[in-house]
Order: C-alpha cells, then sequence, then structure tokens
C-alpha cells in the first residue's frame, strides 16, 4: 500500500536536489564567469513484492551550461574575457586548473596571476612585466605586450595560454572558479584565440529563468507532499477499518 508513497518521496528528493542547484545559480548571479547547471533526471524500475512494476525517478546529472556569458567592459588593462571557447590555465599547488575568470592581477614578483594570487601559465612559462613597463596591453590572440621608457616600441612579454576540451562536462568544479580535469580529458591548445582586453565574462545565469524554475519546483514539490499526505491518510483510515472491525 505504500508504493505510491514511495515514488512520491523519490520525486521530492529529486526535487529538493532540484532547488539546491537552483538557489547555487541564483547567488552566483554576480559571479564573473559563473556558469550555470541543470539537473537531469532517469528513471529507475524496481518490481513490488506482489509483481508489478514501480517507477522511480532519480537525479542522474548535474550538467553545466557552458555557453558564454556577457562580456562587460572593466576598463581594467588586466582584465581579459575570453570570447568563444577555451579556459586559462591555473598553476595551483595540486597542479593545473581551468578558468575563464580573467581577472588578473601582478605578484610581488610582477608575475601574472589570478584573482587568488595563482600563476596564469603563458605558452612558455608564467608572463613576467618589467619594474619599468608601462602600457600593457593583451591582444586578441593572448600576446601579452608592454612599453618601456625611452623605447617607443612594444615589447612582447610572453602569450596567455589558452586550451579547449572535447567534452567540458568532464571538468569538475573547485573553489574560486576554478575547474579540474578529469584523468580522460585532454587539454588541447585553442586554434584561434579570441580574447578582449578590459572585459570581464560574466554569469551566464538569467535570474528570470532560474526563479520561474524555482517556482515550478516548489509547486511540483507541493503536489508530491500533497500525495504523500493522501497516502498516509488512506492508509491510516484503511488501518483504522481493520482494527475497528475487528
Amino acid at each position: 500500500m505504500e508504493n505510491a508513497g514511495y515514488i512520491a518521496l523519490s520525486r521530492q528528493m529529486v526535487l529538493n536536489r532540484e532547488m539546491d542547484v537552483i538557489a547555487n545559480n541564483l547567488a552566483n548571479v554576480t559571479t564573473p564567469a559563473f556558469k550555470g547547471q541543470t539537473l537531469r533526471f532517469q528513471e529507475f524500475l524496481d518490481r513490488a513484492k506482489d509483481g508489478t512494476n514501480l517507477s522511480y525517478v532519480e537525479d542522474s546529472a548535474a550538467p553545466r551550461d557552458w555557453r558564454e556569458g556577457p562580456l562587460t567592459a572593466t576598463g581594467n588593462p588586466l582584465d581579459v574575457a575570453i570570447h568563444g571557447d577555451g579556459f586559462f590555465v591555473v598553476s595551483t599547488p595540486t597542479g593545473d586548473r581551468y578558468t575563464r575568470k580573467g581577472h588578473f592581477e601582478m605578484d610581488a614578483n610582477r608575475q601574472l596571476v589570478s584573482s587568488d594570487g595563482e600563476v596564469i601559465q603563458g605558452e612558455s612559462g608564467p608572463i613576467t612585466v618589467p619594474q619599468d613597463a608601462y602600457d600593457i596591453s593583451i591582444a586578441e590572440d593572448g600576446t601579452v605586450s608592454a612599453k618601456s621608457p625611452g623605447t617607443p616600441q612594444t615589447t612582447e612579454l610572453g602569450k596567455i595560454r589558452l586550451v579547449s576540451f572535447a567534452d567540458p562536462q568532464a571538468l569538475q568544479e573547485e573553489s574560486a572558479g576554478l575547474y579540474k580535469a578529469a584523468p580522460s580529458a585532454t587539454a588541447t591548445p585553442v586554434a584561434n584565440p579570441d580574447l578582449v582586453q578590459g572585459t570581464l565574462e560574466q554569469s551566464n545565469v538569467q535570474p528570470i529563468i532560474e526563479l520561474t524554475r524555482m517556482m515550478t519546483v516548489s509547486r511540483n514539490y507541493e503536489a508530491a507532499q500533497q500525495l504523500v499526505q493522501s497516502e498516509h491518510d488512506r492508509i491510516r483510515k484503511a488501518i483504522s477499518g481493520i482494527v475497528g472491525g475487528a
């Protein structure tokens, strides 16, 4: 008799997890380069004691939406946005990590680093800006150049390394907008980089859509709860009838 209740509870469990995903998306609406997630569901079949098939629902994956977010001009010459596919490569104590967050700075050694102080990889190693350099420019292909006092020509300081993955879903999110590649994932150089200096990529989460999804999930959760309550009341009445008639 409790099969209907179990099925409704399985629905509530995945709806609860979907609500967590939506809440996380909304919490990162203003996080640069954040990529929203959705929850995928699949049917889980089981057999009841009487031989009937029971259809439950379970969450199978939470794929990330890798579509490009809107680009916003900041005027900061060390802010860089990726137009199209690609990831910056960051050197961390635990190995290479990947990010689309291009809010860069210079550390005490004048190396190009992320906002968390991790070195941004160039194609030939870290990119170091000379002490007296000025008018730093970053070309579409990732070439970093600067001018020095007394020298009218610009000097190339290095080229930002940009890579892509055949299946970005193989990337695992860590903290601060960094992603770790699965052992089976291979990072390949981006053939035609398209970087935009003085610009940051914003979150691709659309608040209105997420709020609409949240309301839908809430209504579905309430409907499942009503089914659970109805099944509970039905079983209670059945038991009362049996006990009363004994």
